[in-house]
């Protein structure tokens, strides 16, 4: 259950100011490449002015290369394709970057077909010894926190030009919700809920992703401190949802968000820990 594992987060919380990155000497295969993101969005208005950028780094030195390969989802996540080899680093520090016109043709289509597809990159890297490391096989702490820059698997997005009027706003939301450790779901659970532009066009704040579940079940019983879990929001090309987005724990937070024609707004979420959540938000 997730109240097991406070202590251990205490004891990290505590052991240093700022989250670093571990030691890939004294991982399982000691090959580790980190990826610090820079954009991840490619604007369909400006197809060669927003590349997908980044910094590839060896913090070991003993990575002879990296491949970097990259799917294309489309058909509203119904569709994709296979991964396809976009290059091979072999120096670091690398700077990456590849734009829209690049992806598309990599693909073998016309760019305006790549309106609102997201790209996922999975990487492969191989040391100076011959081993390789995937994501897959990443101690699970490089995996569970973004502070740990993992260079391994990231996406990017093809997006239109968002309009902050469709969904910034305080809200009333009412959620149903069923959680891993507690027998009996809550129903009806009401919270007020603030949704509202950030610094960066197309992403969104929302106050608290898990709209109040969180206090009622694991605040109430000590496991975590009483209070709003903020989430953020994307928005591609009209279709909004969570993104990098995490909870007490660290797991990873996900919501979909459908606009209905009576003006509210209904979240689908959880997280990857086994939480699920229904809230439907009404503008206050």
């Amino acid at each position: 259950m997730k109240y097991l594992v406070i202590t251990i987060l205490v004891v990290l919380a505590y052991s240093c100011a700022e989250p670093m990155l571990l030691n890939p000497e004294e991982t399982p295969r000691g090959i580790y490449v980190s990826y610090d993101a820079i954009s991840w969005n490619i604007n369909s208005e400006d197809i060669e002015g927003t590349p997908v950028t980044g910094t590839f780094d060896a913090p070991a030195n003993n990575v002879a290369s990296h491949d970097v390969y990259v799917k294309r989802i489309y058909d509203d996540g119904a569709s994709e394709s296979d991964y396809m080899l976009l290059e091979t680093i072999t120096d670091f520090p690398y700077n990456f970057s590849v734009d829209g016109n690049e992806l598309a043709a990599l693909f073998g289509l016309p760019v305006e077909e790549t309106f609102a597809n997201f790209y996922h990159f999975n990487c492969e890297a191989t040391g100076t010894n011959g081993q390789v490391a995937t994501f897959d096989n990443l101690e699970g702490e490089l995996i569970a926190y973004p502070t740990q820059m993992q260079g391994f698997r990231f996406q990017a997005a093809v997006v239109c030009p968002s309009d902050p009027s469709v969904i910034v706003g305080t809200y009333t939301a009412v959620t149903t919700s069923t959680f891993p450790d507690f027998p009996d779901p809550v129903v009806d659970l009401t919270k007020t809920i603030v949704i509202d532009v950030t610094d960066e066009e197309g992403f969104y704040s929302i106050s608290d992703f898990t709209f109040g579940t969180y206090d009622h079940f694991y605040a109430a019983e000590g496991w975590c401190p009483y209070g709003d879990w903020e989430g953020t929001i994307q928005d591609v090309c009209g279709k909004f949802f969570m993104v990098e987005t995490f909870d007490y724990w660290g797991e990873t937070g996900y919501g979909d968000f459908t606009f209905n024609a009576d003006g509210t707004i209904t979240v689908v979420g959880g997280t990857l820990y086994g939480e699920v959540w229904t809230a439907v938000l009404t503008k206050q």
